[in-house]
């Protein structure tokens, strides 16, 4: 009996350090706010974390320079983010990997949006 106790005190213990609460990862599209996108609150942050950065897209590095929003504008006019960033051709942009859930949906409803500077 006490082998019973024990066995089912150990798997208890086990499965519950199994919990995952990263609700991000878990539920990527059910935190996303892509009704109010702004380029001011929403998608320069993505920018200069993700490509504006110390040896990419910024002034004197490589080209183009997304460190202004005239700069990203012009990328985003001429299909070169949606291409880059959301089609992945023909390369995925940035390097480092494809943006996470909502960050990318919050890019594609703002190119959709036309991509103003609000």
């Amino acid at each position: 009996m006490r082998h019973l106790i024990a066995t089912m005190f150990l798997l208890s213990i086990g499965a519950t350090s199994c919990y995952y609460d990263n609700e991000e990862e878990l539920y990527p599209f059910a935190f996303c706010d892509t009704q109010n996108v702004s380029w001011s609150q929403d998608i320069r942050p993505i920018i200069q974390a993700r490509c504006a950065t110390p040896g990419c897209h910024v002034t004197g590095a490589q080209a183009p320079d997304l460190t202004t929003y005239a700069g990203v504008k012009q990328q985003a006019d001429a299909g070169r983010i949606k291409a880059r960033v959301i089609d992945r051709t023909p390369s995925v942009m940035p390097p480092g990997g494809a943006l996470p859930g909502c960050d990318l949906q919050q890019v594609t409803a703002w190119l959709a949006a036309g991509a103003p500077e609000n």
